[in-house]
Formats: structure tokens, sequence, C-alpha cells
């Protein structure tokens, strides 16, 4: 579902480059959609991609920017959302190291609908939209992991507007699950604080306060901070089923 465009940034927000340009070739060259190609379409696609390395809730894409290439997160994390008229803010996402946004936007060659902004400090990489396509040309296996990546960001949000009828009981249910099964643990870590948590699921921070002592209290969650034990799993997805 997401973004991606041209970025205007206060340079005081940005840091050196120094040490990362450098290894610009070999990080592209571990990331799951561009770990295909050959040495001279990397070396193309290194040649059109800039590396951000920006500070704790920086914009780094407003609602109506034109989406002008693809940003890869190396390290810290995002948020994706949208804006209400009230002045509040929806999220629609929250990503971390090794994901990537923007490629729906970019394909369509249509505006962003959401912004993005870092949540703690963070280093990015933009890929300029021409060079993408074009290696998308050249290389079908570097197509068909495009495709797959905007499939499966398809799949997530589907998924997501399905939650939207469950109670509030069973989307906590839902997304400590979902993290049990990203982490293969039954230990797992709030990949945000619990204001982003309780906007991704659509609650109040009170309301997911509450639900956090609700299932501790029944046994089914043990909560230290953002570290979560999940005690009763089968209860859990009793709750969804």
């Amino acid at each position: 579902m997401l973004v991606s465009c041209c970025l205007i940034l206060n340079k005081k927000h940005e840091k050196t480059m120094d040490d990362v340009t450098p290894n610009l070739k070999s990080i592209l060259a571990n990331t799951s959609l561009f770990q295909m190609l050959d040495e001279s379409q990397l070396d193309e696609i290194v040649a059109k991609t800039s590396p951000l390395r920006l500070a704790q809730n920086i914009c780094v894409v407003n609602q109506g920017d034109a989406a002008e290439g693809t940003f890869w997160v190396v390290y810290g994390q995002v948020q994706i959302g949208l804006y209400s008229k009230q002045g509040g803010e929806k999220t629609l996402e929250i990503l971390g190291q090794g994901k990537c946004f923007g490629l729906g936007e970019m394909l369509l060659e249509q505006p962003h609908l959401a912004f993005v902004k870092t949540t703690i400090d963070s280093m990015l990489l933009h890929t300029e939209r021409a060079a993408i396509l074009q290696i998308a040309q050249e290389n079908f296996s570097f197509a068909h992991s495009l495709m797959t990546c905007v499939g499966r960001q398809l799949y997530g949000l589907v998924r997501d507007i399905g939650s939207y009828a469950q109670t509030a009981r069973q989307r906590l249910a839902g997304y400590l699950l979902q993290q049990r099964r990203r982490e293969s643990s039954d230990d797992i870590e709030l990949v945000a604080n619990k204001t982003l948590i309780a906007s991704r699921l659509s609650l109040t921070p009170e309301t997911l306060s509450r639900l956090f002592h609700d299932f501790s209290a029944e046994g089914l969650i043990k909560v230290s901070g953002r570290h979560i034990t999940l005690l009763d799993c089968e209860k859990l997805s009793a709750l969804i089923s």
C-alpha cells in the first residue's frame, strides 16, 4: 500500500553519507528485491540510488507528493499514515529494517495518498523510478519480484480492511498472533510505542492499555514494557476464530 516520492528535507536533519556510499552496492545486493540482478544491472541501480540518514520524526513523504521512486529501510523505522480532518493521525503501517515502500504509487505514476515519517533515527535508500522500470524490462525475475511485493502489500491491505469488522479484543489478539508468526516465538517485542500500535489497530491508546491489562488478568499474556509473552495462544486464537 505504500509510497515514494520527491524528497524535500531540511538539511539539518540529514546526517553525513560518507560512511554509507562505499557500501551502497553491497547493501542493495542483499535486499530481497535487488539480489537477483547481475553486476551491470546492480551498478545501474546504485547510480540512481540515494542514501538518506534521518533523525526521528522527519517527514519523508507528504500526502499528494509525486511518486518518483521506491524507498528501502536499511535500519530504523517509518510510520505510514493518513491525517484526519480533526488533525489526528491514522497509522496504516509501521515498517522496519528490510522493508520497502513506494512501489504501488511509483508503478501507477500516482501521487502518494499517505504520509511517511521516521519514528526513530533511520537510514533509507531511494531508487529512482526510471532505473527500476528499465531493469524490469531486462530482467524477468526482477519484474516478478516487483509484482510479488505489490501483491503482498495488496494482500495486507485487504486483510487489514477485513479486521475493521472485528472487535477490539479480536484485533489485538490477531495482531499479537501475527507478531508471533513473524518472530517464531511466544516472546515478542512490540515494533513501536503503544500509541502507534493503537493507531495501527484503529484503537485509542486508552483502549489498548485496557486490553493489555485484561489479557494479562485473564492469563493470556504477560506484559513488560514492549516485551510481550504469549501464555495461551490457543485461547488467543479462539478469540478470532
